[in-house]
């Protein structure tokens, strides 16, 4: 438990470094009017507080910075929503009027924006297609041997995925396949889609196109696989490349190669709020200096999205925080409408 006067220093602490990237001495401290204690009563606690594993000592500064627990106790008890952040919302807000018809063009535009103002990297996922279930699949010929599948889901998401057709195979049989495949995936979840399709291929009653499987169930893996994708924005990737931490060049290797397998978004929080999550929660090596703050957006109680900021642990916690629930609530409203 620490005291009062050290959860004043802690935050005193965190906020300077935040700002500068520097060890943070008790001469620093004493210059700050709130924190009216002697040189000597600061140093007691400063030590109190890395005793207690809130501070680390740096080798090269008789200074401190704050550790991930120092981190994450200032989330959770000491951080105020800076006052100032609300002279952003009318941009958010002219962004959102602009775009109400074009939902995930507002989308990127909204990622985009909350990179600029954090000048951190900024992402959204959703709304998931996931949740939705499948109303037709349909088989367009569009040549002697290609062919295009087409999958519409309840909420009118569309998606399709070329296929090449075996010179030996007849069209006709063919579609009749897809067919019993439509029928088969109806009004199931898209979840479900790729476990039903396993299934399904084992029977008999498509065991003459045993040959044929492994392309159609890639294709149909494919075109499920891009529900998700399609709805996965990212803005501002070099944004955290300004900051210190990111200066070893294998690691930025690292983090981008991370962004490009899509691997964070498993990672960043639920659908129940807020969520801050630091390099410990995410174990991924590239993220073990880096922050994830989300906040989800519900569209239905079987739709849902996130909007998510990364950046390093050092981060405007403050700034960062109004400004993804803020986003994060224009974009549920604007789905309802």
């Amino acid at each position: 438990m620490i005291t009062s006067r050290q959860k004043l220093i802690l935050k005193a602490i965190i906020e300077a470094y935040v700002k500068d990237a520097q060890p943070v001495g008790s001469k620093l401290l004493t210059s700050m009017p709130y924190l009216n204690f002697s040189s000597a009563t600061l140093r007691y606690d400063m030590a109190q507080l890395e005793e207690l594993g809130y501070l680390e000592k740096t080798h090269t500064s008789s200074g401190r910075v704050p550790s991930e627990k120092g981190y994450r106790y200032y989330v959770e008890h000491l951080v105020t929503r800076d006052s100032e952040v609300v002279d952003k919302f009318p941009l958010i807000d002219e962004l959102f009027l602009k775009n109400k018809m074009a939902k995930e063009q507002a989308v990127e535009e909204a990622i985009h924006l909350l990179s600029e103002l954090t000048n951190y990297t900024a992402l959204a996922v959703g709304p998931s297609a996931h949740t939705n279930t499948i109303k037709k699949i349909d088989f367009i010929p569009i040549g002697e041997q290609d062919a295009v599948i087409l999958i519409v889901t309840d909420q009118g998401h569309v998606q399709h995925q070329n296929i090449s057709i075996p010179e030996e195979m007849n069209i006709n049989d063919l579609k009749e396949v897809i067919k019993t495949l439509d029928d088969l995936l109806r009004n199931r979840y898209i979840d479900e889609a790729n476990q039903i399709l396993e299934a399904a291929f084992a029977k008999s009653e498509i065991q003459s196109f045993i040959d044929y499987q492994s392309q159609l169930m890639h294709s149909f893996v494919h075109a499920f696989s891009k529900f998700a994708e399609d709805n996965f924005y990212l803005s501002g990737v070099t944004n955290v490349f300004n900051q210190p931490e990111f200066h070893n060049v294998q690691h930025i290797k690292n983090f981008v190669e991370m962004l490009d397998r899509r691997e964070l978004v498993k990672l960043i929080g639920d659908h129940e709020g807020l969520s801050i999550r630091f390099g410990s929660d995410l174990q991924l090596i590239p993220m073990e200096n880096c922050t994830v703050i989300s906040v989800p957006y519900r569209i239905s109680d079987n739709e849902f999205g996130t909007i998510a900021v990364l950046g390093p642990t050092r981060m405007q916690y403050s700034k960062v925080i109004p400004l993804v629930e803020y986003i994060a609530s224009n974009l549920g409203k604007l789905y309802k409408k």
